[in-house]
């Protein structure tokens, strides 16, 4: 596969319904869950990228999301950004929301179910420092259209085939404003599709420990909670380039130390301060202490 690809999500699939159904079999389906247990982003294709024309049509492709299912999971994220998706002045570019629907529909014949997570703003990007989104409300208004024209765009897919997550990674000082931003952007898609599932993280990089300041309406039924995991770093992020600890090229090991102290005297400065304050015992009984929190 061309993509880096990350773990995401976990669920079970229901195959796509036939396109030739009563009025009735229709409503039924729009209320069907939207269940999943294991995926994987479609990374640096709609989203993080400066790829754009012929390379970006050629970038994700049938082939790739059968070699997804294929190798066992049952749905893709789709990670979109503002600039890949609309202008500055908020209109549609049409050739990557084609790009988008066929997506979808690579992703349905091969019975994967879909989540579209709108991942960068032009106001608020979750690795930099950019309070506009928090400060500005005209990018808040601007946000919350782009989930009116998406929920529009987007309306005609199976309930339990496709979802929708807010943004990826809200970054506040204040809890509170991630938790109103939340409640209008619901409302805005509940206006149009009342059984769509809405995927929602906490603030702070949707780590868990923000889980007691998240806020969601009540009495809604297709909400997902979403978390995001990174512990330990230097596994999950072993050679990312843009990681202090890149250099490092040392055995990993999982369950237990995931570094052996051996290692600390073939390194310095830095890199070491590093390793020695991310390495740790692992386990999966740390893991569920860590995510119970």
């Amino acid at each position: 596969m061309k993509s880096v690809w990350k773990l995401f999500f976990l669920g079970v699939l229901i195959s796509l319904a036939s396109c030739t159904m009563t009025s009735n079999e229709k409503e039924s389906q729009n209320q069907e869950k939207f269940i999943i247990h294991r995926g994987l982003n479609t990374s640096h294709w709609l989203s993080q990228t400066e790829i754009r024309g012929e390379e970006r049509e050629q970038y994700m492709q049938e082939r790739d999301f059968k070699n997804i299912a294929d190798l066992g999971y049952d749905h893709v994220r789709i990670p979109i950004d503002e600039e890949q998706m609309w202008d500055e002045q908020g209109n549609k570019h049409e050739d990557a929301f084609k790009l988008l629907h066929q997506a979808i529909k690579w992703a349905f014949e091969n019975d994967l179910r879909v989540i579209v997570d709108l991942h960068v703003l032009r106001s608020h990007h979750f690795n930099y420092d950019n309070d506009q989104l928090w400060e500005d409300p005209a990018a808040q208004a601007k946000f919350w259209n782009f989930w009116e024209q998406l929920s529009a765009e987007l309306s005609e897919y199976p309930n339990h085939m496709l979802a929708y997550e807010l943004m990826n990674e809200a970054v506040a000082e204040d809890s509170e404003d991630w938790n109103k931003l939340i409640a209008r952007g619901i409302e805005t898609i509940r206006k149009n599709e009342p059984h769509r599932t809405i995927v929602v993280g906490s603030n702070k990089w949707q780590m868990v420990y923000t889980f007691p300041e998240l806020k969601i309406p009540e009495n809604d039924n297709n909400l997902m909670l979403s978390f995001h995991f990174y512990e330990p770093f230097i596994i999950t992020h072993y050679k990312t380039w843009w990681n202090p600890l890149f250099p490092f090229e040392g055995e990993l090991h999982y369950p237990g130390y995931t570094i052996d102290t051996a290692e600390y005297a073939l390194w310095e400065g830095d890199v070491l301060g590093m390793l020695k304050a991310q390495n740790g015992d692992y386990s999966r009984e740390v893991f569920k202490k860590k995510i119970n929190m």
